[in-house]
């Protein structure tokens, strides 16, 4: 049997969200797309896609809707109709039996308050945000946590593997994909920052960068962090996948996260202040990869081989 082929609406055009739309598109569902700044929506309106006048008139005319947006504020001003968005939100245009999908990385409280609104509405809520950058949201080779009622997520998977090769059922309570994405960006930035300073440290006593990568990654050492990022970090190719403001933000997210649950996570906080320092020197907009950056400056050396 052919899965259904709902109407999707898709909020949050960015790096991310438009190459996740266009794949929904190619494959056959009909889409409609709204976006903060219009001239985004323009590419795929020329693809076929619909353009709503506001979140409301999107939610009205569509059976799922997805929101991919840069911050938790975004996404509950656009979501839940508040502030600029009042009378024109998602939740203003939500009629029984439809299903709102939060692809966002997001704090498990919002998750849990944004689901609690939608279902006062008779609508369900998934939280599914995504592992993977620019490269894989076009390829639609993403990963995907998926957490909510298990039946809503089975009905919405054909949608979810549009935009990944691999949908994960976190579990029933929402909240549960956006910890994990949090779990996974903490390991993430660790994984950054104890690559960079042990390059750093080799450098420093004398040896060739470029063996000290080739090393690392024939050994058991190696991780996603070295063998993506390591031939970059020797070229300084620090064109972004995944920026060092994202990556800062995700922090934040983690340690208030951890607060909450009264979690420890001191390395996170530190890794946060170095990615802070990098951001206020200008380098926000580089891959996270960048972290490498500030090692250079803490070590007076240079990494790469430029």
């Amino acid at each position: 049997m052919a899965a259904q082929k709902f109407t999707v609406g898709f909020i949050g055009l960015g790096r991310m969200g438009k190459p996740m739309a266009k794949n929904i598109l190619k494959h056959g569902y009909p889409l409609i797309v709204w976006n903060r700044t219009k001239s985004k929506t323009e590419e795929l309106v020329r693809e076929g896609a619909q353009q709503a006048s506001t979140p409301k008139n999107l939610a009205e005319k569509s059976q799922v809707i997805i929101t991919m947006l840069a911050n938790p504020s975004s996404t509950e001003e656009v979501l839940l109709g508040v502030n600029s968005y009042q009378k024109i939100g998602v939740l203003d245009g939500l009629s029984p039996g439809k299903i709102v999908v939060d692809m966002s990385t997001n704090m498990p409280t919002i998750a849990k308050k944004l689901a609690e609104q939608v279902r006062r509405k008779g609508c369900e809520f998934v939280d599914a945000p995504v592992v993977g950058s620019v490269k894989p949201a076009s390829e639609g080779t993403l990963t995907i946590l998926a957490s909510g009622k298990r039946e809503v997520v089975e009905k919405i998977t054909p949608l979810l593997q549009t935009m990944g090769s691999k949908v994960w059922y976190v579990g029933e309570q929402n909240g549960f994909g956006c910890s994990m994405k949090l779990v996974m960006n903490l390991h993430l930035s660790i994984l950054a920052a104890a690559f960079s300073e042990s390059i750093a440290f080799g450098v420093k006593l004398g040896l060739d960068p470029k063996l000290i990568v080739e090393i690392f990654n024939n050994s058991l050492f190696k991780t996603y962090v070295t063998e993506t990022k390591g031939t970059k970090i020797l070229e300084e190719d620090y064109t972004p996948a995944f920026t060092i403001e994202l990556m800062e933000k995700d922090l934040g997210l983690i340690i208030s996260s951890a607060n909450a649950v009264k979690a420890s996570v001191p390395l996170g906080s530190l890794i946060k202040q170095f990615f802070s320092t990098l951001i206020a020197n200008g380098k926000g907009q580089l891959d996270y990869s960048a972290i490498t950056v500030f090692y250079e400056l803490l070590n007076n050396t240079k990494i790469s081989k430029n």
